[in-house]
Order: structure tokens, then C-alpha cells, then sequence
């Protein structure tokens, strides 16, 4: 069960059906959708490998869900806004497949695919959840690899 709006997001994007297209976007779809720290070169070379073998050249090597952590709406108690960054990662390939499932992503992420109160037993709930900003293409020279960042806030509230 989710505890924080990351973890909701990550898990809705590995399991949900909704977000089955984006999962044919990445190379072994649910399998490559991680949480943030867990893109490693490991990570990077074996998604490179899978896709070269598997010839599937306009798939994305993989999405990470980071928790961007949150804060309390002062103007209402019990309310917190939590941020969530979804990194869409891609090596050798320009932006194209980024692009493409950047594009999916923000199609899928939207109030309409949190209607229901997910977090619902743990006395939590999402009230509304929007899109802040997104990075553009951008070049990580660490590991070689090509990413996009998007950030969607949530309206959290929470009992007690």
C-alpha cells in the first residue's frame, strides 16, 4: 500500500492497466520502471543489451519515480503538498524516445488516474495532484545517459 505520493505514482505506473502503453515504451517494461537510486550503470548497460538483442530501438531505457519531498500548506491544517520528479532515461538514441514517452506520461498523469483515494487506510488521501514543470533534454555526463525530468505535485491530506 502507498505511503507517500512516490510510491503511489511508482507503483500506478509498474502495475495499473492504465499505464500499460508507457510500459511498451520501456525495454522490459514493468521491470525498468524502478525508484529513484536504483539507475545504475548495471542498470543502463543490461537495458542497452536487452535492446539491442531484442532489436526495439524506439523503446526508452527506463523511468525513475523520485520522492521531491513535500510541504505543509499553512493555510490549511492537515494538508501537505508532496512533489514527485519522473525521469524518463535514454542512451545513444537522441531525444526521440524520451520525447515519446514523455508525451505518454503527461497523457497519464492526471487528476483522473488518482480518482480513486489510493492511500485510502492509512489516513491519507490524494485531493488533487497536478503537473509542474519539466526539464527539457538533458545530458548527465556521470553516466552517459540522456533524461527528461518531470515534477507533478500532489495536495495530500492527512489525518492526525
Amino acid at each position: 500500500m502507498a505511503v507517500d505520493s512516490s510510491q503511489l505514482v511508482w507503483d500506478f505506473l509498474k502495475t495499473n492497466s492504465q499505464a500499460a502503453a508507457l510500459r511498451a515504451m520501456i525495454v522490459d517494461g514493468a521491470d525498468n520502471v524502478v525508484e529513484a537510486g536504483n539507475i545504475t550503470e548495471d542498470f543502463l548497460a543490461d537495458a542497452v543489451s536487452t535492446r539491442r538483442a531484442d532489436e526495439e530501438l524506439d523503446k526508452a531505457l527506463g523511468i525513475s519515480v523520485q520522492d521531491a519531498g513535500e510541504n505543509p500548506d499553512p493555510r490549511i491544517e492537515g494538508h501537505f503538498m508532496q512533489f514527485v520528479v519522473v525521469r524518463v532515461y535514454d542512451r545513444g538514441r537522441g531525444y526521440r524516445n524520451i520525447r515519446t514517452v514523455r508525451i505518454e506520461l503527461m497523457a497519464l498523469l492526471s487528476p483522473k488516474a488518482f480518482k480513486e483515494n489510493l492511500g485510502s487506510g492509512l489516513g491519507r488521501g490524494i485531493l488533487t495532484m497536478s503537473y509542474n514543470d519539466r526539464t527539457g533534454h538533458q545530458w548527465d555526463p556521470a553516466f552517459a545517459v540522456e533524461y527528461e525530468a518531470v515534477t507533478f505535485s500532489f495536495r495530500v491530506v492527512k489525518e492526525g
